[in-house]
């Protein structure tokens, strides 16, 4: 099964994927790596000029990078970390592993999201700066898709677990 945790920036989106997969023993990859590793599309996005053309194109290179986790380890379960902003993108993922997919939206306030972003820039250099926080916040489509919720705030790693098994029954 395929678990993408999909929600703007700041709401914890990398963690609790990073911390399920460690307690599950399941594979995570963060598609910000995608951004990470080419260049022309994390200079679209830090200028502002990330369109629905762009965005097809980083799904297609999500899709690959997927399909070929998924060939080459064998894994059962898989956990993503994606914002998803556009409903088209996760239509379309959803349908190219059809029925493989769980979108679980993780939610936290704008606020604490905020927070949390900058707290990041101090750590680590991230595609996601303020300008780029702003942008997918408010590019963020309400889904369509079928979803479950997973608020992300201020909880403990047991209880962040807890929520995420409590989805899955």
């Amino acid at each position: 099964m395929i678990y993408v945790l999909f929600g703007p920036p700041g709401v914890g989106k990398t963690y609790i994927g990073g911390l399920i997969a460690e307690k599950k023993n399941w594979h995570f990859f963060d598609a910000d790596t995608i951004y990470l590793n080419d260049d022309k599309l994390r200079y679209l996005l830090a200028n502002g000029k990330y369109d629905q053309l762009v965005r097809d194109r980083f799904v297609k290179k999500l899709i690959m990078t997927v399909q070929h986790m998924l060939s080459e380890n064998e894994c059962k379960d898989l956990v993503i970390a994606e914002a998803f902003t556009k409903e088209k993108n996760r239509a379309e993922f959803m349908k190219y592993f059809d029925g493989q997919v769980s979108y679980i939206m993780v939610h936290a306030s704008r606020d604490l999201a905020y927070k949390r972003m900058r707290a990041r820039m101090k750590k680590e250099e991230h595609v996601v700066d303020e300008g780029v926080f702003d942008f997918v916040w408010d590019e963020f489509e309400t889904p369509k898709i079928p979803y479950k919720m997973l608020r992300n705030t201020n909880k403990t790693d047991g209880e962040i677990c807890e929520d995420f098994n409590n989805l899955l029954e």
